[in-house]
């Protein structure tokens, strides 16, 4: 049997990395620029994605009741030489929020866009009795649509949802499509996007405060019901549990900021072995670029061109996925380069008690030639490394370091 994913650009898909992780062993990705395409496949069933979740309905035999209401299908099941369509976008969306625990009765909600996911959202939002539902879109099809740049008359929202396919890879860098600042209310935003694992709009989401949500649990979820009906079977929630930890461990990046002989390079290198990941330390990369030593570096050019050669390995790496990286301790100092970073990562602060780091390096560090440096250093940039790490991971004569430590500090972030 030969199932696969239909769409127009599938570069940013996990559909065949979920599903040969299930039962479908021979899932395929398939790119087509026109609907008729697909018809002529020699497929048992496919799942299909924009933007082809309306124009398959004309085709199908049948569907069921939430794609009437939707008018958004994304499985197709082949029986009989027939056509059969779901959503089961519907049931990933619904999972989703109840992972998270996320109630949306009488509450405020702003959808992004107003395609076929944005319908699939919004007869969810109705059956489960938001207070108000507004799309904000660039061009308006209906009643309940306004425009993006009237975003701020919608300042009392609890909700916002991404539905539209800004800043997906590989167009992670997108320019945002609201301004938090006019949403003082709002207390969850969710991007049903996940590749990247954050998007802007989740990281911006964060910058206030509010709780980000991305799309890779919807994702999951809706291969299983989806599995469920092609090859009618019912799949076990821990099956589903134990891949979804699978997918972050093959898909999100594990970062390590902190202070210069915090002992990054070394952890970093450690866990990397331990999950079979490969490892980057960007101070090693630098120096690959650059043809010197960082010592050179700063003594010949000085630090405003070492931060600039630091800038640009950020920009070279931050969309790989699956790594471990370890960064010079300076990397903080520019904002674009932890926002980077986290789009594909979560950033693990090393903070180390300085009574235990060791204070025979310094030759090599070019900012510190004495312990009193390395505590300025720390007064300077610790509240820094605190506010924009992911979580922290403290290393002191009462918290020895262990690599099972690491792993469960990083396990109870994911919520395994």
């Amino acid at each position: 049997m030969i199932f696969g994913l239909i769409g127009k650009n599938l570069t940013h898909s996990y559909s065949k990395f979920i599903h040969e992780n299930l039962d479908i062993k021979n899932y395929q990705l398939l790119s087509i620029n026109r609907m008729d395409e697909v018809l002529t496949m020699d497929l048992d069933g496919f799942n299909i994605t924009n933007p082809y979740k309306f124009d398959i309905i004309e085709h199908l035999d049948s569907y069921d009741a939430i794609v009437k209401e939707t008018q958004s299908v994304n499985t197709v099941l082949k029986k009989d030489k027939k056509l059969y369509g779901y959503n089961t976008d519907y049931y990933g969306f619904s999972s989703l929020l109840e992972k998270n625990k996320i109630n949306v009765k009488d509450k405020k909600v702003i959808i992004l866009g107003n395609g076929a996911t944005s319908r699939t959202v919004e007869h969810f939002l109705n059956k489960n009795h938001a207070k108000s539902i507004i799309k904000l879109v660039r061009s308006i099809k209906a009643n309940n649509e306004d425009l993006l740049k009237n975003q701020s008359e919608y300042m009392d929202t609890d909700i916002i949802i991404n539905t539209t396919p800004v800043g997906m890879h590989p167009n992670n860098n997108d320019k945002l499509l609201i301004n938090f600042h006019n949403f003082p209310n709002c207390k969850y935003a969710i991007d049903l996007i996940y590749n990247p694992y954050r998007t802007k709009f989740l990281i911006e989401a964060e910058r206030f405060n509010i709780k980000s949500i991305n799309g890779l649990y919807m994702l999951l979820m809706q291969a299983k019901k989806s599995e469920e009906i092609l090859l009618n079977t019912k799949v076990n929630q821990k099956v589903i549990d134990n891949l979804y930890k699978k997918l972050i461990d093959n898909y999100v990046n594990i970062i390590f900021i902190g202070l210069p002989l915090s002992g990054k390079s070394y952890y970093g290198k450690l866990l990397s072995n331990e999950l079979n990941k490969v490892w980057i330390d960007t101070d090693d990369k630098i120096e690959d670029y650059a043809k010197i030593k960082i010592s050179q570096i700063f003594k010949l050019s000085g630090e405003e061109k070492f931060r600039e050669i630091e800038s640009y390995v950020i920009k070279s790496i931050y969309d790989k996925q699956g790594l471990v990286i370890s960064c010079g301790g300076g990397v903080i100092l520019n904002h674009e380069n932890t926002n980077l970073l986290k789009q594909n990562g979560i950033l693990v602060f090393i903070n180390k008690s300085i009574e235990i780091i060791n204070h025979d390096n310094f030759d090599s560090r070019p900012l510190i030639d004495s312990l009193d440096d390395l505590i300025k250093l720390k007064e300077k940039r610790f509240e820094t490394y605190t506010s924009i790490s992911d979580l922290v991971f403290n290393i002191d004569e009462e918290n020895p370091f262990t690599l099972e430590r690491l792993k469960e500090t990083i396990n109870e972030f994911f919520n395994y």
